[in-house]
C-alpha cells in the first residue's frame, strides 16, 4: 500500500514548486475514488445509462474539470480496483492520480468545484455499491456487454506514441507514469504520460497534448490534416437486403477500434462520418456485425431478437442480411483526449 505524503513534505513541495498543479492520488492511501466523466466521448448519457438501471448517485463533492468534464468524488476505505466503466466513463482508485482545484488544464482553464458541491458544504459520499461491483467486474455497464471498455486508442496508435517518446529520448512503461521532461531543464519528474491514452502534459514547463503535438517538438514530419468532418463512402455499396431507417447502435464496437481507424484511415479533427453496408451475420454468441468483412461489433441481445425474423428472411431470400450504416466519431482535437469510433445501423 502506498503511504500519504507528510505535511512537512507537503509544505516543502509548495515551497519548491509554488505554482505547480494539484495531484492527488486515489485509492486506500487517500481515501477518495473519483468518477471521471467526460462528455466529449459519450460519459455523459453512459452515466445516465448506469444510473437509470442501479439508482442515481449520491450528492457528493464535485469537480468541474478544465477539459469541461466532471469529476465525482467519493469516499472509499477499501481497496478498489480502477476501471474503465464505459466510453468517457471511468472510475480512478487504486494506483491511478487526479487533478483538483485550483490546478490548470492545458486548455488554459482551471479546475473548479462546482456550487454546493465543495468541501465547504459537503462531505464525500461513500462510494455507491453497484460502482463497486462494477469496478470488480461482478456486474457489467450494460447486462449483455463485458464489464470494462477499451481505451479509444488503438494499438497501433499506442505503438506510434511510444515511438515517438522513445526518439525523445524516454522509455514508456505502462500506465500513467511521471517522467523527467526532455523539454526543459528538469530535476524532478514533472511530466506526466498516460500510455494508453496516449496523452500527456508536463507541469514544469506547460506543455501538453496528444501525438501530434508531441511529433511536432520533436521534429517528426506531420500529414496536414482537415478542420472538417471528413465524409465518405467506406466498404461495400449497392442494395441492401434490409432497408429501413431505424437507428441501432452497434453494441462492443470500443474493442474493434483498431479495425474502424483502419476503415477511416485517419483520424481528422471533426471526426468522420463514413457511410457504408453492414453485413449481419447470427452465431451462437450473437448477431456479429461486419463491414468490408471486418467485425465491428455485435447487436444488443434485445434487437438481436426482435430481427431474427427480418434477418432470417433476408438470409433465405438474398443470401446474406445487410444493411445501411454509418461509422462516425474518431475525432482528434490535438489536446491528447480522442473520440471513440461508433457505429449505427439502419434497419427496418
Amino acid at each position: 500500500m502506498e503511504v500519504a505524503a507528510t505535511e512537512k513534505e507537503v509544505e516543502e513541495w509548495w515551497r519548491r514548486w509554488p505554482d505547480a498543479n494539484v495531484g492527488i492520488v486515489t485509492g486506500q492511501v487517500s481515501g477518495i475514488v473519483v468518477l471521471d466523466v467526460d462528455p466529449r466521448s459519450g460519459g455523459g448519457p453512459a452515466l445516465g445509462a448506469l444510473e437509470e438501471r442501479w439508482g442515481a448517485l449520491p450528492a457528493t463533492l464535485e469537480v468541474q474539470t478544465g477539459g469541461n468534464g466532471r469529476h465525482l468524488w467519493f469516499s472509499s476505505d477499501e481497496e478498489l480496483p480502477s476501471a474503465v466503466l464505459a466510453a468517457g466513463l471511468e472510475l480512478k482508485a487504486e494506483r491511478c492520480i487526479i487533478i483538483a482545484p485550483p490546478s490548470v488544464h492545458a486548455t488554459g482553464h482551471r479546475y473548479v468545484w462546482v456550487p454546493a458541491r465543495s468541501p465547504d458544504e459537503l462531505t464525500p459520499a461513500p462510494v455507491p455499491g453497484w460502482l463497486k461491483l462494477i469496478a470488480h467486474g461482478e456486474a457489467g455497464a450494460d447486462p449483455h456487454e463485458p464489464p470494462h471498455e477499451q481505451p479509444a486508442r488503438t494499438a497501433h496508435e499506442r505503438a506510434e506514441f511510444a515511438e515517438a517518446w522513445a526518439r525523445a529520448g524516454i522509455d514508456l512503461r505502462s500506465g500513467d507514469r511521471y517522467y523527467l521532461c526532455p523539454f526543459h531543464d528538469d530535476h524532478h519528474p514533472s511530466l506526466h504520460i498516460d500510455c494508453e491514452r496516449c496523452r500527456w502534459y508536463c507541469f514544469g514547463c506547460r506543455r501538453g497534448g496528444g501525438i501530434a503535438r508531441l511529433q511536432r517538438l520533436i521534429g517528426d514530419p506531420l500529414q496536414p490534416s482537415s478542420r472538417a468532418r471528413l465524409r465518405r463512402h467506406v466498404g461495400a455499396s449497392g442494395p441492401v437486403s434490409m432497408p429501413g431507417w431505424k437507428e441501432v447502435a452497434v453494441r462492443g464496437e470500443s474493442f474493434h477500434q483498431d479495425e474502424l481507424l483502419a476503415l477511416a484511415g485517419e483520424r481528422p479533427y471533426g471526426g468522420v462520418e463514413l457511410d457504408a453496408v453492414a453485413e449481419l451475420i447470427p452465431r451462437s454468441s450473437g448477431v456479429v456485425v461486419l463491414i468490408d468483412d471486418t467485425e465491428v461489433g455485435t447487436l444488443s441481445r434485445e434487437h438481436a431478437q426482435l430481427l431474427a425474423p427480418v434477418i432470417q428472411e433476408a438470409l433465405k431470400d438474398h443470401g446474406a442480411a445487410t444493411c445501411r450504416a454509418v461509422v462516425r466519431g474518431g475525432w482528434d482535437r490535438g489536446g491528447g483526449d480522442v473520440g471513440m469510433f461508433g457505429v449505427v445501423l439502419f434497419l427496418p
